[in-house]
């Protein structure tokens, strides 16, 4: 297969996208990140391209899709997370999320599927979590987001295949990203008690989580496998989990993630 070297970069500014652009330009890829406002990004990776693009908006989306036409790889990393018992979540929170960590990168996705098509060349990385492979309480909203993007990049996997164009999904564990992570719930919740002290624990865990040069790392090796597997489970936790949910009964792992976040 012909190598592929153009990489468009979603969520570049910052965490585990700034990690992969900057790693992957460092290699000798020619990488375009994008921001939604990349004039406010004060430490810009020297050689890279930056674009604007806000996941919520099909027009942001398209403009840039007209722009990236040539990309080779694809790597949707672009995302945001939310906690909140399901109940007390507003629908338009909800719909908020889908938009960013799944119904925009489906958009992006659809765009530039074509002309990979029709070069027969190409590949998509899909920077999901290990949230996506079980649930988490107080994350219903984040986890579906994620559990729908595993099955779109495993049932995108078979339909590109024949024509030369290959998906991975990338499955971090805790990862000391920053990440924004929005709370919807108040204090006269029944859910509070425990709800905080799931809170507390998971961001402990981002803030000493593995660095996200451990993902770049990860993307790379996936990028030089001329067979690269479905799923990557990486960083962190992620390895340990995705073997405890391979050789464990699934009841005996929630009672370990209850166990763990006190939920």
């Amino acid at each position: 297969m012909q190598q592929l070297q153009r990489v468009l970069v979603t969520g570049a500014s910052s965490g585990i996208g700034r990690a992969i652009a900057a790693l992957l330009a460092e290699k000798g890829y020619t990488v375009t990140g994008t921001s939604r406002d990349p004039d406010k990004i004060r430490d810009k990776i020297c050689g890279l391209r930056y674009l604007a693009l806000d996941m919520q908006d099909p027009e942001s989306i398209d403009r840039l899709a007209a722009e990236v036409q040539d990309t080779d790889i694809l790597i949707n990393n672009a995302g945001q997370s939310q906690i909140g018992p399901l109940e007390e979540v507003p629908m338009e929170k909800i719909r908020e999320l889908f938009e960013i960590n799944f119904f925009g990168l489906l958009r992006l996705s659809k765009a530039l599927i074509p002309a990979m098509r029709r070069r027969r060349k190409g590949m998509i990385i899909n920077v999901s979590s290990m949230s996506g492979v079980f649930g988490v309480a107080y994350t219903p909203v984040y986890c579906s987001t994620k559990f729908a993007l595993e099955g779109l990049s495993r049932s995108l996997r078979q339909e590109l295949a024949p024509f030369g164009i290959r998906v991975v999904l990338i499955q971090p564990g805790y990862i000391a990203t920053g990440i924004r992570q929005e709370a919807l719930f108040s204090s006269d919740s029944e859910y509070y008690k425990r709800l905080s002290a799931f809170k507390t624990i998971r961001d402990r865990n981002i803030e000493k989580g593995a660095d996200p040069g451990l993902i770049a790392k990860k993307v790379l090796k996936v990028l030089q496998l001329k067979h690269p597997k479905p799923a990557y489970p990486a960083g962190g936790d992620a390895p340990v989990l995705a073997f405890m949910i391979r050789i464990l009964p699934a009841r005996l792992v929630e009672y370990f993630q209850r166990k763990k976040f006190k939920a």
